[in-house]
């Protein structure tokens, strides 16, 4: 048996992350780029012959944020079952590629930017300035209101994503 692989997918881009504004919990929608290259994306990576085989896989691992939902749709995997938002599956998908089961999963949301959701780096350094605080590292002072790294993420937030069969695992949106 291989070794088991996890491949990680960001979300396409939508309007924030196109002009750096930080994005956590805003729903924001991917843009019409944004949908263009994320099916771009999935046309080359996935495949038999490709990096990410779909009937190797052996669950979808998605976060909660809409923006990471739409960007597997566009992946066009060929998942078996009813994707876990979707009120109901239309029709059976004509190219089913993948038994994967796919999984709504709070532990790879995006970091939660509390105050500086919304704002870029540059704003949060002038607002930083004004207030007589030093240079801004997300990884050092965190984010008021949010999450900080250097007081551990909460417990919910410590992904320990297994498959059961060792198999490869897409999480969708990870922190970051």
């Amino acid at each position: 048996m291989a070794a088991p692989r996890v491949f990680i997918i960001r979300h396409g881009e939508t309007e924030w992350s196109l002009n750096g504004r930080h994005t956590g919990t805003t729903e924001l929608p991917l843009t019409a780029n944004g949908e263009k290259r994320i099916r771009a994306t999935g046309h080359a990576l996935v495949g038999d012959d490709r990096l990410i085989v779909p009937s190797q896989l052996a669950h979808i691992y998605v976060s909660p944020r809409t923006r990471a939902q739409r960007t597997l749709e566009l992946f066009n995997l060929g998942c078996r079952d009813r994707l876990p938002w979707q009120e109901q599956q239309q029709t059976q998908p004509l190219d089913i590629r993948t038994d994967a089961k796919v999984q709504i999963e709070d532990d790879i949301r995006e970091w939660d930017y509390g105050d500086y959701e919304g704002l870029t780096s540059a704003t949060i350094r002038d607002q930083r300035s004004q207030k007589g605080e030093g240079p801004w590292d997300i990884w050092r002072d965190g984010c008021p209101g949010g999450e900080y790294a250097d007081r551990g993420l909460p417990p919910s937030r410590e992904a320990h994503l297994v498959s059961p069969d060792r198999r490869q695992m897409l999480p969708i949106d990870w922190t970051g």
